[in-house]
């Protein structure tokens, strides 16, 4: 073997490099670990980590802090770690209709109408470009010659700079465009922004899709407080100062003489009944229920044309919380309604651009000291505040004027305006806590977002349920490891330890460059790491049956191991089976999401590094050993002559398992059309929500429970789907309810629901707070949302993915050998993915657990594909050689000696995958339960085809062996 000694160098220093990168993981544990032991809860904990953080530990070659070492720890995932993953969806409507000045032409809106309707099928595409398709359709059917540089549309006063009247149409889209793209670019920032601030360690933040999509995904892993992330990444942070018209009775008047039966209304005869009048500088009180029916005339288009001029252009807001009666008492369930005018043009007296910095703190000068946002304005704000103060101090009178201050068209104060206030100081102070304060100073801080950004698409996983995640995976990962070595050793002896002595660098070799690249481990992460086990087993496996196989040709030793060594001995085989396992990988990176990305980068990095330590280092030791004229053992006495000289007859019986596959894939395909499969969320959209109860629960009894809470406005009902989630007292639920609403209020309204709905299997005294509060064991202990649009884009990728993994490994087939071979490899995928669909669908609802169809079967089915592929490669790598060895052998009698001779190989590693998957099924926990079925099925069927299907199709296409040569 030449080059033995690089080889080795390479080895020991990518040994050391990744051991050091490891070593920050081990340290940090370790820090943790002494943090928990010495605290009595988690304020005392952080405190210890934050004393310990920059303390030093030097071992000569490499020094340590907890700061430094957390940043360079193996990232965990959200399953794992718990936390949010969110797609945040930039508002490109908002900003469309921003450049246009909000424009009143009926060209105009119905193009923005057809693009949200068009988006929801075709999300891939971006807002943008759709919008200007629509367009220009519209404008076709209603025979207009409306340019976008005029100034109904684009040329604007306020885009004279950027779009000027003459432009072409392709001028200003194009123009158009860059300004999205900039304000996404903008938007991203800001959120970069907040994230840096809240102090996240490992967050991940990055833009997704094309230009102008703007959609932005943030994972936060380890973060405990769910909801307050929510609220910082969708806040606009549009800071505007209103003043308050307080006392106004023309409006109270107007109100309560309204119809509220004109508006669609039937449950209230008079909104005098639910809008109270205010005790303070508000005009009305409303509780909490009823606020939906004031939303509902105040969002209404007959509003304004019923209201009297002197009213028509004042701003109605309500406030940020409900109110509070006294200092120390509980919040009511009652919000304030403020009515506001600004300037004569109708905007606010002073917008956010005003303030310079901001900052979340106790009041000093206060006696109650409570949590205040103190705001530095620039110098042009607090000239503009100055004059602003002096002249409403001076306006009021005995009863002071107020200004309200708003965010996000919510009024978090509206102080009386005693004096004039100069120097460009001022507070905002609401009965916050003081992480509420200091959250609303770090979003203004960090700036207004140019749009409104709606959450799409959320996971959370709480730290309880991703700690049982990670101590299911350890138990399958260690019993799998010590399977695989036991396994070797017994059936290969000393090539045996040597393969185990790889894969060993192998692991090491694969977790070391994760942590290297910044990867994140997760539970399809971990999936990964054990198929990659299974496939550095393979080439393994691949390569001491060739020995053997030499050995008993009567070769010596010495030669037998340099003929498996070269590429005309097992070497091609494990290339072209791990590239087409590379290309499918390749794909899933490509077009899957999240996880599934995770699943494929592992996958990649792993395969290749299984190349290195089977073909490169195995080598290297079992040539150690020639070195020093010791033997080296290929078998044990037991297993020495397993499976040598099988005289099966496969060819003879080939049309019998024709007719047998045939009639499974039709039974198959019959299941999938009456049916069907159960498509997850991610195919669909809605919302999932793991709740764990305190007893065992009946599925069907909690879904009827839960329906009779999931009814909307229009009095239909939405039956839940509820399965039995891992214990019997732990489901998964999944809606429709409003799944094509967006907003976090829905998004609490549902959880309120489910949680009134399920409120008889908790225990007595739970409240809804305990039930949705992060880190509960019982409650919810995960969510996942699905916008319509996400949906669309997983399903149109997934179709892609595994049409070009098909596509793929075809070419590269066709490229490796003739085309009956790649007939064959394809028909034998098809009928496992077909068979897999179909069992799928014939045990939807009977088995005890999960079948959906989500992005992770995706990856199963691909992932099968290349298990099938790979078991058909071997033995056509080995018909292929035969036809060399034995060119007068009939092709009948030639693919039966060729599947017998690697009979061995496929048993062998048949057995090895399907114990390590069965362990993983096992063990691994209800989420990848679904996923590691599909493998299951798939190690059998992808065997079966490969023995009984592919080559026997290869030989029914080719008219004689002269064809089968042309490879």
């Amino acid at each position: 073997m030449r080059g033995k000694w690089l080889i080795a160098g390479i080895a020991i220093i990518l040994g050391f490099l990744c051991i050091r990168q490891l070593s920050y993981t081990w340290y940090s544990n370790k820090i943790e670990s002494d943090a928990k032991r010495l605290s009595k809860n988690a304020v005392q904990e952080q405190e210890v980590l934050d004393s310990l953080a920059k303390d030093t530990l030097n071992l000569g070659i490499i020094q340590y802090n907890y700061q430094n070492a957390k940043e360079k720890e193996l990232k965990l995932g959200l399953d794992l770690k718990g936390g949010i993953n969110v797609i945040l969806q930039v508002q490109v409507r908002d900003l469309l209709q921003n450049l246009a000045n909000n424009s009143q032409n009926p060209v105009f809106n119905e193009a923005l109408d057809a693009a949200d309707i068009t988006q929801r099928s075709q999300g891939g595409r971006a807002y943008v470009d759709i919008f200007f398709e629509e367009f220009e359709k519209i404008r076709q059917a209603k025979n207009q010659t409306l340019p976008y540089a005029s100034p109904e549309v684009f040329g604007t006063r306020q885009n004279a700079e950027k779009i000027k009247f003459n432009d072409t149409d392709e001028v200003v889209k194009e123009t158009v465009k860059a300004d999205i793209d900039a304000k996404i670019g903008t938007a991203y920032q800001v959120i970069s922004s907040r994230i840096d601030q809240f102090g996240v360690v490992q967050p991940v933040v990055q833009r997704l899709g094309s230009r102008g999509d703007g959609r932005i995904l943030v994972e936060l892993p380890g973060v405990k407080d769910t909801e307050r992330v929510k609220r910082l990444l969708q806040s606009t942070a549009k800071l505007e100062f209103w003043k308050v018209e307080a006392g106004r009775q023309d409006v109270v008047s107007f109100f309560y003489g309204l119809t509220p039966s004109k508006f669609g209304i039937t449950d209230v005869q008079s909104l005098q009944t639910i809008m109270q009048p205010s005790p303070s500088n508000s005009t009305f009180v409303v509780q909490t229920k009823d606020t939906a029916v004031v939303n509902k005339v105040l969002k209404s288009s007959l509003l304004k044309a019923e209201m009297p001029s002197s009213i028509r252009n004042f701003k109605y807001f309500w406030a940020n919380k409900t109110m509070q009666l006294g200092k120390n008492a509980p919040a009511s369930n009652s919000l304030e309604l403020y009515v506001l005018s600004g300037n004569a043009e109708g905007n606010p007296l002073l917008g956010g651009d005003a303030v310079k910095e901001a900052r979340g703190e106790r009041n000093a000068g206060s006696i109650s000291n409570e949590p205040i946002v103190s705001m530095q304005m620039t110098t042009a704000g607090a000239r503009d505040w100055g004059r602003l103060t002096t002249e409403l101090s001076q306006k009021g009178g005995q009863s002071r004027e107020s200004v309200a201050i708003v965010l996000d068209h919510l009024v978090y104060s509206a102080p009386s305006i005693n004096e004039p206030i100069l120097g460009g100081n001022s507070q905002i102070s609401g009965n916050f806590t003081l992480t509420e304060a200091q959250d609303l100073a770090n979003i203004l801080q960090a700036g207004s977002l140019p749009a409104s950004a709606k959450i799409v698409q959320a996971e959370v996983v709480g730290p309880s349920l991703g700690q049982e995640a990670i101590n299911s995976s350890l138990i399958a990962f260690v019993a799998v490891f010590v399977l695989i070595l036991v396994w070797m050793i017994f059936y290969y002896s000393q090539a045996g330890v040597f393969a185990n002595i790889a894969l060993v660098l192998n692991i090491l070799f694969l977790l070391g460059i994760m942590v290297s690249m910044g990867a994140t481990l997760s539970l399809p992460g971990i999936a990964g790491v054990i198929l990659t086990i299974a496939m550095a087993i393979d080439a393994n496996i691949i390569i001491n049956e060739r020995v053997k196989d030499e050995l008993f040709l009567g070769k010596n030793i010495k030669e037998a191991v340099s003929i498996a060594y070269s590429w005309k001995g097992a070497i091609s085989a494990i290339v072209d089976t791990n590239v087409t396992s590379i290309l499918t990988a390749i794909i899933l990176l490509i077009f899957g999401k999240g996880p599934v990305q995770g699943f494929a980068t592992t996958l990649i990095i792993g395969l290749l590094l299984s190349m290195f330590t089977a073909i490169f280092l195995t080598r290297y030791f079992v040539e150690k050993r020639f070195e020093k004229n010791k033997n080296v053992s290929f078998y044990t006495s037991i297993t020495k002559n397993w499976f040598q000289g099988m005289k099966i007859d496969f060819m003879s019986k080939r049309k019998m398992f024709y007719i047998i596959s045939i009639v499974v894939s039709i039974l198959c395909i019959a299941s999938l059309a009456i049916r069907g499969l159960d498509l997850g969320i991610d195919f669909q959209g809605g919302r999932t929500y793991t709740v764990r109860f305190e007893k065992p629960v009946n599925a069907n009894d909690v879904a009827q429970s839960i329906e009779e809470t999931l009814i909307d406005e229009s009095g239909t009902k939405y039956t839940p789907e509820v399965k039995i989630f891992g214990p019997s007292n732990q489901v998964k639920i999944t809606t429709k309810y409003k799944a094509e609403e967006e907003a976090t209020a829905v998004d609490d309204e549902i959880k309120q629901k489910i949680y009134n709905g399920v409120k008889t299997f908790l225990p007595a005294n739970m409240t809804y707070e305990q039930f949705s509060a992060d880190g509960t064991t019982i409650g919810i202990l995960s969510s996942v949302k699905v916008g319509p649009t996400i949906a669309s884009d997983i399903t149109r990728d997934s179709i892609i993915a595994v049409v070009l993994a098909l596509l793929g490994v075809g070419l590269y087939i066709l490229f490796r050998f003739k085309w009956q071979y790649g007939v064959g490899i394809v028909a034998g995928v098809a009928h496992d993915v077909i068979v897999i669909l179909g069992l799928f669908s014939l045990f939807k609802g009977v088995l005890p657990f999960n079948l959906e169809i989500d992005q992770a079967f995706i990856a199963a089915i691909l992932t099968v594909i290349g298990y099938s592929l790979n078991d058909s490669v071997v033995i056509f790598d080995r018909i292929r050689e035969y036809i060399g060895l034995h060119p007068k052998m009939p092709l009948y009698e030639l693919i039966n000696n060729a599947t017998n001779n690697t009979l061995s190989r496929t048993i062998n590693n048949s057995i090895s995958m399907f114990l390590v998957i069965l362990i993983i099924f096992i063990f691994g926990g209800e989420t990848i339960k679904g996923f590691m079925f599909a493998m299951l099925i798939g190690v059998i069927v992808g065997t079966y085809s490969s023995i009984y299907i592919s080559s026997q199709i290869m030989y029914d296409l080719s008219k004689n062996k002269e064809d089968a040569k042309k490879i």
